[in-house]
């Protein structure tokens, strides 16, 4: 099969392999991608991941994987092996994925036989509409502290400064590339960041996706106050979003790590993430 590199120049022929907030996600410094075809165009199997820690020397490197794709089983072995080399070549140590379970063409039988260890379970990621939100008492809250500002107030150097700050100090997991991300890719009115004695010591940073979806892709705070300036971050990005976009509109929250998933637990009660394939495995790397 003909192996073609996912980039944005060929992504309108894939994008509903990878699907659209996949395929947007090419191009950016970390993300990997490649489809396989024995026709030069419809695709027999593709896969999109991010590198992490790929320039940290103190960790591993490890591979995330986002999308994966096989239209036959014959297709889901080349699909394997072709991302084993990869990973090889990238010096991964360990792969691993969150997938949905009701996906048909997520070959688990395969990657299980390939080495991976795989249970199914409720997913990390929640999705909920601005709605649902609003019912919600936190959003109920008539007062937000003026220490909570949107994004869009925010000059792009202490953007940058609060971003590298978050990045050293913060005990959260963020994006793996949120220090080259430029400002302008998060939603400016929807957004919202925390200043501390006049540095910026949170964000909650918003994307709008390719397919309309508003995800938050970051929801940290540095402070010892880190509970309460998440609790007024979101508050104030709900109500923000609820001016602009109809209450139909998709929110996406990754619960990246045991804190984040406690406070939005807490926050939105009886929200759960739907079943989702997970699995990792360790992978082969060059002498």
């Amino acid at each position: 099969m003909e192996v073609i590199e996912l980039s944005e120049d060929n992504l309108e022929l894939y994008a509903d392999i990878v699907g659209p907030d996949g395929a947007e996600n090419i191009g950016r410094e970390f993300y990997r991608g490649f489809v396989l075809s024995s026709t030069g165009e419809k695709a027999d199997c593709a896969a999109v991941w991010e590198l992490l820690h790929l320039e940290d020397d103190d960790k591993d490197t490890e591979a995330r994987i986002e999308a994966l794709y096989a239209s036959s089983d014959k297709a889901g072995e080349e699909l394997i092996d072709r991302c084993s080399y990869l990973f090889e070549e990238d010096g991964v140590c360990r792969s691993f994925f969150e997938l949905p379970a009701g996906d048909e063409h997520l070959p688990v039988d395969l990657l299980e036989r390939s080495g991976y260890e795989i249970n199914k379970g409720e997913g990390r990621v929640i999705v909920t509409t601005l709605g649902d939100l609003l019912k919600l008492p936190f959003a109920k809250r008539k007062k937000v502290p003026s220490y909570v500002r949107e994004l869009g107030s925010l000059m792009v150097r202490p953007f940058r400064r609060g971003v590298m700050d978050c990045i050293y100090r913060s005990k959260r997991a963020l994006m793996e590339d949120l220090g080259t991300i430029p400002m302008s890719w998060f939603e400016q009115q929807v957004s919202s960041y925390v200043e501390t004695d006049d540095r910026v010591s949170g964000f909650l940073l918003v994307h709008m996706c390719a397919s309309g979806r508003l995800k938050v892709e970051v929801f940290t705070s540095t402070e010892s106050t880190a509970r309460w300036d998440l609790l007024n971050m979101m508050t104030f990005s709900v109500k923000q979003a609820a001016s602009i976009y109809p209450e139909d509109t998709e929110v996406v929250i990754c619960r990246r790590d045991d804190d984040v998933m406690k406070l939005i637990d807490y926050l939105l009660p009886g929200v759960n993430g739907k079943d989702v394939y997970y699995g990792n495995r360790n992978e082969e790397r060059k002498d």
